[in-house]
């Protein structure tokens, strides 16, 4: 769902208000390791499928720094670099030519937590590029005259290698240019597919920025040179870009998104996206199949467990027999609300020889009549009611509503539901609306509520790794750090299972944000990519550990502390996630 954007907004919000330098960073090792041929563990070589929003293509932390060593020329003799004034010595005869001129572009630091100076140029957090046409601006992409030939798609950007760590360019320190873009390809919206090398300058932005802070968390940067970057800075992604419809089931086309990165050989998937609404939540839909079918060829297939367990949209019930139970809740109305046209139900239990009624209650106090199978759709007190009874391949099954009005309407109001059975059963009722948020939309007023069962799918297929979300750097009320996120979507599944298999950092991580910025990211959005990042490293070690392998390595590697409690758990899975100790894990045994 577009869920995400209301998150990352909540967390920069939160951190400006209380900034201060930070110092530690969960993306940051604290030691080098090697491969097997002696290089540096930098997911070299490795290919990370992300489905999710899209990626700015033009951000300097997604290029590789690959354009060979250049010398810069101080111009005026006065052994500091001036920006604007001093030059880069690209044909390489000592002498500063009219189009050498050498600029920097601040990355604009939204965290304000950075400790990012705005008026000099800083290595580590900034980038050089060659100003050709002297404009004093970076000119890139095709509205500036640039191609797909052109490196980093424009003046071309380039890092320093700080060798005496001041944070300063000095004389006789060197520069890298960067070159080449570590998207390889990137399938739109629309199904067009971008590639690398042909058409990529020509990808749509990615309008919320959430797959740009995934894919800065896993491959933003350059080794051992910006204050922040990725786990992985030296592998390569390819992403799906996430059509959203205005109704059930928001996402429609995962099974494309699948396929087209098997296809395209990605050595592990990334899920960026929860669902709930009109799903069966059992591991049984096609897609879900398909994660188990390539897990079982051996590709790492890793998903975010959601952000639900706050959201007050799921409520868990024992319908006695012949008894009514009756749950209210609560549409958006839009006063100084967002205007909700539409919300929708799924009532889930696992007895399908049983058939439970409902009867839907309008804000007006009128009362629809009692309805349990096939599907209709019918006009209720100035709303449009549709229902749908099905049956999942595992057996369960699921009783699917939804209310709407016309357009420039709104369905808000206080409403209530109730669910009457000819046998006991154990509901899940889940409820969302066309915001697709994760909170502060429409909502239950139930003493039903609860966090539990709130992983979201495709976290719900039975071979995903599924990630929960822990608190790294400034937790929000009632929070402390190193506890589970309070949002983070929670076991066990319907099956039974627990659901996590670990907890990874989340609120406050540090990546890219579009349009040349850092930010800070949250959620299991965060915490996912650190699970993908550290996978990329295994893989470099050894490109043939399968899924299953990685799994256990992941779990047997991870960290239990008084937060996790006992391990496994359904809120922790296996623990908190250890980078370190899996590569150690790798290294011993692999």
């Amino acid at each position: 769902m577009k869920k995400f954007y209301f998150i990352i907004g909540i967390f920069l919000a939160v951190n400006i208000l209380n900034a201060q330098p930070i110092k530690n960073f969960s993306t940051i090792l604290s030691k080098e390791y090697k491969d097997k041929a002696g290089n540096t563990l930098t997911g070299k070589g490795i290919i990370i499928g992300d489905i999710d929003s899209g990626i700015d293509i033009f951000h300097p932390m997604f290029f590789f720094a690959d354009g060979g060593e250049f010398n810069w020329i101080d111009l005026n003799n006065n052994g500091i670099f001036d920006a604007g004034k001093d030059a880069v010595d690209l044909n390489r005869n000592g002498k500063a030519e009219g189009n050498e001129k050498l600029n920097y572009i601040e990355i604009k630091d939204l965290t304000k937590m950075l400790d990012n100076d705005t008026m000099i140029y800083q290595p580590d957090m900034d980038f050089l590029f060659v100003d050709i046409n002297g404009n004093g601006k970076r000119d890139y992409g095709e509205k500036d005259g640039f191609t797909e030939s052109s490196p980093t798609y424009g003046e071309q950007f380039f890092i320093s290698i700080d060798k005496n760590k001041n944070n300063k360019l000095d004389l006789g320190e060197k520069l890298i240019a960067l070159k080449t873009s570590k998207v390889k390809a990137i399938r739109e919206k629309s199904g067009t597919i971008r590639r690398r090398g042909i058409d990529l300058i020509k990808s749509e932005p990615d309008d919320g920025g959430h797959g740009t802070g995934v894919c800065g968390l896993m491959i933003g940067g350059h080794y051992g040179v910006q204050k922040i970057h990725g786990i992985a800075p030296d592998a390569e992604v390819i992403l799906a870009n996430i059509k959203y419809n205005y109704t059930p089931r928001f996402v429609r086309s995962f099974t494309d998104y699948i396929k087209f990165l098997r296809d395209e050989k990605v050595h592990t998937i990334l899920f960026e996206d929860g669902e709930w609404m009109w799903e069966f939540m059992d591991g049984s839909t096609e897609e879900e199949q398909l994660v188990n079918e390539l897990t079982r060829q051996g590709i790492p297939i890793i998903a975010a467990a959601g952000n639900l367990a706050t959201g007050n949209m799921h409520i868990k019930d024992t319908v006695k027999s012949g008894i009514t139970n009756k749950y209210d809740f609560t549409c958006m109305n839009g006063k100084g609300e967002p205007d909700i046209d539409g919300a929708f139900i799924s009532f889930l239990w696992n007895n399908s020889n049983t058939e439970p009624e409902f009867a839907l209650t309008s804000p007006s106090g009128n009362k629809t009549i009692p309805f349990k199978n096939g599907a209709e759709v019918f006009s209720f007190d100035g709303y449009e009611i549709y229902y749908a009874k099905e049956i999942s391949p595992r057996g369960n099954v699921m009783m699917k509503i939804s209310l709407s009005k016309g357009i420039n309407s709104n369905v808000g109001g206080k409403w209530s539901i109730e669910v009457k059975s000819p046998a006991d059963i154990i509901i899940d009722g889940y409820l969302a609306d066309v915001s697709q948020a994760w909170g502060r939309v429409s909502h239950w007023n139930s003493e039903k509520l609860t966090e539990y069962n709130t992983i979201t799918f495709p976290c719900t297929a039975d071979s995903v790794i599924s990630v929960a979300a822990y608190v790294v750097i400034k937790p929000r009320k009632d929070e402390e750090v190193g506890m589970l996120a309070k949002y983070s979507g929670r076991g066990p599944l319907l099956n039974g299972n627990t659901g996590i298999d670990i907890a990874a950092p989340a609120h406050t991580t540090f990546t890219t944000s579009p349009n040349f910025r850092y930010s800070t990211f949250g959620g299991t959005s965060a915490s996912a990519p650190h699970v993908v990042g550290t996978v990329a490293l295994l893989l470099q070690y050894n490109t043939g550990l399968t899924h299953s392998q990685i799994r256990n390595i992941l779990r047997k590697s991870a960290i239990s502390d008084s937060y996790t409690g006992s391990i496994p758990n359904v809120l922790w899975g296996y623990g908190k996630l250890n980078i370190e100790g899996s590569i150690e894990e790798v290294i011993k045994n692999y």
